[in-house]
């Protein structure tokens, strides 16, 4: 159960500590202003009563990520991977180092996970994968520019493929990471974009097994599969498509993983499974999907064997016709 503060409690708290209504106005209107008003003024209350050391959640163990409040601190939750950022480094006046995130997801939403910490980064930079299940626990939430984000410092611990939690569908909420290009506009630096098109052309699907427990690729050893980590397995099937996109501009190649195999298709995951046993059932499919309009967000790679740059989905979902006049209205 998680219990927080009301903001008049959260007022109330924050004159207890000697603050007078017109500094805690004050501070609030700085703190909005500060957040370039992407904060609401609970929100910004909430800031400062943090910042004063006034606790406004208690026993919060466990949450789903749409329950994620700025504030909430030894926060433990599970999520699907499904974008990993580059580490980068940074440098201010008062601090250095560096500094990675990746996005994960439950059935509820999307959550960016923020990394300091040089262990942290390690198991990052190595280990973590999309389409991976992950543990975070004594985390942090805050809010970055109206999005909320989980902070891991030196207590945090991450724990990958944790036993007995699976998570099949993702929920995909907006994340403050895409920036919507034409396809004519992309290079190959581009980790985080939102492109809208319609699909022209679209390949078979293609299956192949991985590891049960922690998604990665089996190889067939013998007359078993073997996983490099959980060595031999009984495999599970997931999926790859490849499609052309087309904006107008130029077109690109755009490759979908697991989940998003059967989003692009319009089908459930049922009946994705039966496409492995009946391949033929694809060519009813393709006239329905060829034509159709999307916007899809998620990252570009070189292909160094054609020479040529592609993109990687981590979502996608059709547009709405309507929807699209209506932005043309307001542009």
């Amino acid at each position: 159960m998680i219990n927080s503060l009301n903001y008049e409690q959260i007022l109330n708290k924050l004159k207890e500590k000697g603050l007078s209504q017109s500094e805690i106005d004050s501070k609030i209107k700085a703190k909005m202003s500060q957040l370039s008003g992407l904060v609401s003024k609970e929100g910004a209350a909430h800031i400062i009563a943090n910042e004063s050391g006034i606790k406004i959640f208690e026993e919060i163990k466990e949450i789903k990520i749409n329950n994620a409040q700025a504030g909430m601190r030894d926060v433990n939750l599970n999520g699907k991977v499904t974008l990993v950022f580059d580490v980068r480094a940074f440098k201010t006046d008062k601090r250095e180092g560096k500094v990675g995130s990746f996005i994960v997801g439950d059935e509820t939403g999307t959550i960016r996970v923020v990394l300091w910490d040089e262990s942290h980064l390690d198991i990052m930079q190595k280990q973590i994968r999309e389409g991976q299940i992950i543990r975070v626990e004594n985390g942090y939430i805050k809010e970055n520019r109206g999005y909320k984000e989980i902070h891991l410092n030196n207590r945090s611990k991450i724990i990958l493929n944790p036993p007995n939690i699976k998570i099949e569908d993702v929920h995909q909420t907006r994340v403050n990471v895409s920036n919507s290009k034409k396809i004519k506009e992309l290079t190959e630096n581009d980790k985080s974009v939102s492109l809208k098109g319609t699909i022209v052309q679209i390949f078979d699907p293609r299956f192949f097994e991985v590891c049960s427990q922690c998604g990665k690729r089996a190889k067939l050893e013998g007359s078993s599969f073997k996983c490099n980590e959980h060595g031999n397995v009984n495999p599970e099937y997931s999926s790859v498509i490849n499609c052309v996109l087309d904006d107008g501009s130029e077109s690109i190649r755009v490759v979908f993983f697991r989940d998003l195999v059967a989003k692009c298709l319009g089908i459930n995951l049922e009946d994705l499974s039966k496409l492995r046993e009946n391949p033929a059932q694809f060519e009813n499919l393709k006239d329905v999907v060829l034509g159709k309009q999307i916007k899809i967000d998620g990252r570009v790679v070189k292909n160094d064997m054609f020479n040529r740059i592609e993109f990687i989905s981590n979502n996608v979902e059709e547009l709405n016709p309507e929807m699209l006049l209506k932005e043309l209205e307001i542009k």
